[in-house]
């Protein structure tokens, strides 16, 4: 695409127009903030924009770059100073904040340059950058182009700039971190770095090497794009009373460059470069041998007010945490409901999605969240986390978004899995949503705010609000949204956030595809390498996190596409998915943000480094990297289902919960597993190789002999497994019935079967989780689905046995007993681990948790 390029000067903005161009992107012109003129009173920080060497930037982008340049002053100042800006907050005061002079800046770049679709930036590690970068992008109808961020370690990015010819100086230094005014401004980047001053200010204060900490500021003198060199013939070191200072270019000139090598945008991107630059980890090594790996396999009319019909279902706990499951459409739109088009299908569900979006609306303002009843504790659709969405067809929500959008807003969304399940029933769309009270307007709440004065919010919220803003242990929710296209992980511009973690205690992850993050495009290699890529982009997500990795899934189901789905499919799918579980998906956790293990010299089994370490066992006779291979970590039980359709053709996705870094560092992590046969009951269904016929039941089953029907209740195997954190904290359970008839025709007994598989499901986290049947926040049922059948009598069943084993009345739904159940139709299914071989017939994933609990469990702990 054509693009604008936001330049400071710096060596970041400039390294990202060349990685653009890279990429295959034209750059037009480029666009910069000038510092607004002060008085000699003035000395304010901007915390958005460089402006150091601004005076620089005319001849550097007009000249030595040879485009266009766009100028607009910055007038405004840095008041809304929360990680994610949102224009919508009134602005009390005449001045505005500086990122409306961006917004306005942007807008005259469109006005001057029609063409441009994208705006490139230079961010690495600056969440504060990006988000106000991609909200004015979001609000112009422009892709923001990030293709620095979270790309790798800064000394890794550095050493690539300098190697592709980035020739830079110094123009602001700041003292404490170790760099002097008169002693290094104006000093190369490349004389500073390979001289070995960076390293040690890193090892002695813990100093940024790309200076993204704010120790230093640069001024690009060339590099491999510019047509002329930039040359300072007159400059002035200003130094401020607080150790900061400042290289003042009084004169510069462009001057002919030495004919030398001609740059060529062709050769490895970015990534590619970042791996030979640096030495690859083992876990990186690992990765890559999993991707050489072939692993392939052969062979707008509005509908009528809303009358509740079918209620969702809610479960709500306590801290304000709730599920609501099975939101559907109250009517079934037929085609004369619409206006005749190519597409009447998609029409359609985008009447049930607005249909839903009201019922979702009306049961947010309407649930009860204490036993007290309490009048102005509303939720709203801010407060969503996560988002279910079950489609027919996956080519429907290019027409739902908008409304979608218009729904939860592009501010904080929930993250969001969607799927197509193909038709549920007659229904087009079905929605699940986990909901944490307050949490929107928590998250929206300015860091500098007074907060015993929120006035926005009713007094019951308010109270509520404040009493966890005021928690310094633990944040109510914090949200990742990444807008930017960058070679970190595929962008979430649904809206959708990549992951929302709830009470510092557990991230909750968007679905994860095959997308280069790159090109957004699907990976080559078919669906192995896109299920690889998958874990890779999950891994680099929770990377950004916390330092969290894959060893912190709690929870996970992965989904294949129905048309690549044959018996072997499921078996090498475990494999490659223990493969990059095992080397976390080839990332290294923490290495972009340096973030130390925390375990000291004990990764060392007590020594100061591994060599030592290693030299001490061998006199034990003991082989330290043979016993490493034996401690890879523990794989968590996942579910994987095979579903008609995925977002833009993908074959594989994958959908996780995880622990957040500090609570799996102080909290014991653990799995249990348990097996069993169902005896016999009344209500069957009829199995044969073709299909299951849901909908047979008491009335529907011819069948000749009694004897023989109770004598096939050995056909089914019913195992459960659970991975759980902390005691009485947070698990997610998973059970499977299979069927070991060898393909015979035979009678499902499907209420004996939910009633076994619950029961296992509430031994297991009775038995070893410290969590109880009324600690379940929702359960799902994954079934073998036909054409056209609702799930009815299941739905019935399930619903019996549900309120049998919660010691409840069928159908009453009591809030505080039971979890909000939903039903989602797939074509194939296995669990792992799984012992039983045959085809599995019915599968349950069970969350469980107290996270008021867990948040009190990781403070004591945590401080232990």
């Amino acid at each position: 695409m054509k693009f604008v390029a936001l330049v400071s000067g710096g060596k970041d903005s400039f390294y990202s127009i060349q990685e653009c161009v890279r990429n295959g992107h034209e750059l037009v012109a480029c666009a910069h903030l000038s510092p607004r003129k002060q008085n000699d009173e003035e000395d304010e920080e901007s915390y958005m924009y460089q402006t150091a060497a601004s005076e620089c930037i005319p001849t550097l982008v007009e000249e030595c770059l040879g485009v266009p340049l766009v100028l607009r002053e910055c007038v405004g100042r840095s008041k809304n100073t929360s990680l994610v800006y949102d224009h919508d907050i009134e602005q009390s005061e005449e001045i505005e904040d500086e990122v409306e002079d961006l917004y306005e800046l942007l807008l005259d770049v469109k006005r001057k340059f029609p063409e441009v679709k994208g705006i490139s930036s230079g961010a690495i590690l600056s969440t504060y950058q990006r988000t106000r970068i991609e909200s004015v992008c979001g609000r112009l109808g422009l892709t923001s182009l990030g293709y620095l961020w979270r790309i790798g370690q800064q000394q890794t990015i550095l050493e690539c700039m300098l190697k592709d010819g980035i020739d830079a100086v110094l123009v602001k230094v700041t003292s404490p971190p170790g760099l002097m005014p008169r002693k290094h401004l104006n000093k190369s980047l490349g004389s500073l770095y390979y001289g070995g001053v960076f390293t040690r200010l890193k090892e002695k204060f813990d100093f940024h090497v790309c200076g993204e900490g704010g120790e230093y500021e640069t001024l690009v003198l060339d590099c491999t794009l510019f047509k002329k060199r930039l040359v300072l013939t007159d400059t002035e070191i200003v130094e401020g009373f607080d150790g900061v200072g400042i290289l003042k270019v009084i004169k510069c000139e462009a001057v002919v460059k030495d004919d030398g090598e001609i740059w060529s945008k062709e050769g490895p991107k970015l990534p590619q470069r970042i791996r030979e630059t640096h030495d690859e980890s083992e876990i990186e090594m690992m990765y890559n041998e999993i991707l050489t790996d072939d692993g392939e396999i052969v062979d707008e009319k509005e509908m009528v007010p809303i009358e509740f019909k079918y209620l969702p279902q809610v479960k709500v706990m306590q801290g304000g945490l709730s599920s609501i499951s099975e939101i559907v459409s109250q009517y079934i739109p037929k085609e004369s409901d619409v206006t005749p088009s190519d597409d009447v299908e998609a029409d359609l569900a985008v009447l049930e999605a607005k249909n839903i979006f009201q019922i979702l609306r009306k049961t947010l303002e309407t649930i009860q969240w204490t036993d007290e009843v309490q009048v102005g504790c509303a939720a709203t659709p801010k407060d969503v986390v996560f988002v279910h969405l079950y489609l027919s067809n996956i080519s429907h929500f290019a027409k739902i978004n908008k409304y979608y959008s218009e729904f939860f807003g592009s501010i904080l969304p929930p993250s969001r899995s969607c799927v197509s399940v193909g038709k549920i029933g007659a229904r087009r769309v079905m929605m699940d949503c986990m909901v944490q009270r307050g949490s929107g307007e928590y998250m929206r709440i300015l860091p500098d705010a007074n907060v015993d004065k929120i006035t926005c919010l009713s007094k019951v919220n308010s109270k509520f609000i404040v009493e966890h803003k005021k928690n310094p242990h633990h944040k109510l929710r914090e949200n990742l949204h990444v807008q930017s296209i960058s070679h970190y992980a595929p962008i979430c511009v649904g809206p959708y956030s990549q992951a929302n973690t709830l009470r510092s205690s557990l991230h909750f992850l968007a679905g994860q595809i095959g997308l280069n993050p790159g090109s957004m495009t699907l990976v080559d290699g078919g669906w192995s390498k896109q299920l690889l890529q998958s874990w890779r982009n999950a891994a680099s997500v929770l990377d950004s996190l916390d330092g969290s990795s894959l060893e912190h899934i709690i929870g996970c189901v992965i989904y294949i596409g129905s048309d690549i789905f044959n018996q072997n499919i499921f078996q090498q799918c475990e494999e490659l998915c223990e493969k990059a579980i095992s080397c976390n998906g080839g990332i290294t956790a923490g290495l972009v943000d340096e973030i130390q293990s925390g375990q000291g010299n004990e990764d060392y089994g007590g020594f100061e480094d591994y060599e030592t370490y290693k030299a001490v066992m061998a006199d034990q006779n003991i082989d330290v990297e043979q016993e490493s291979t034996k401690s890879s970590p523990e794989i968590s039980p996942y579910l994987m289902v095979a579903i008609p359709q995925m977002p833009v053709g993908a074959k594989s996705e994958v959908e996780l919960i995880c622990a957040t870094r500090k609570a799996f560092g102080c909290l014991e992590m653990k799995k249990s597993l348990s097996w069993e046969c169902c005896p016999p009951k009344f209500s069957a269904s009829y199995v044969n190789n073709a299909k299951i016929n849901w909908d047979s039941g008491y009335d529907g089953l011819q069948y000749e002999n009694r004897e023989t029907f109770l004598g096939q209740n050995d056909l089914v195997s019913v195992e459960s497994t659970v991975r759980s954190i902390g005691n009485g904290c947070a698990a997610v359970a998973l059970s499977s019935a299979t069927s070991t008839s060898n393909g015979k025709s035979f009678l499902l007994h499907t209420d004996s079967i939910l009633l076994e598989m619950l029961d296992s499901l509430v031994s297991l986290l009775e038995g070893s989780t410290g969590l109880g049947k009324f600690d379940t926040l929702n359960l799902k049922l994954f079934y073998i689905g036909e054409e056209g059948d609702d799930g009815s009598f299941l739905r019935s069943n399930l619903n019996a046995a549900v309120g049998c084993v919660w010691n409840s009345k069928p159908y009453s739904r009591k809030r505080h007993q039971m979890p909000a159940v939903s039903l989602v139709p797939v074509t194939a299914m296995k669990m792992c681990p799984c012992n039983s071989s045959g085809e599995q017939v019915l599968s349950m994933q069970l969350i469980a948790t107290d996270l008021v609990h867990m948040e009190s469990e990781m403070w004591i702990h945590h401080r232990a």
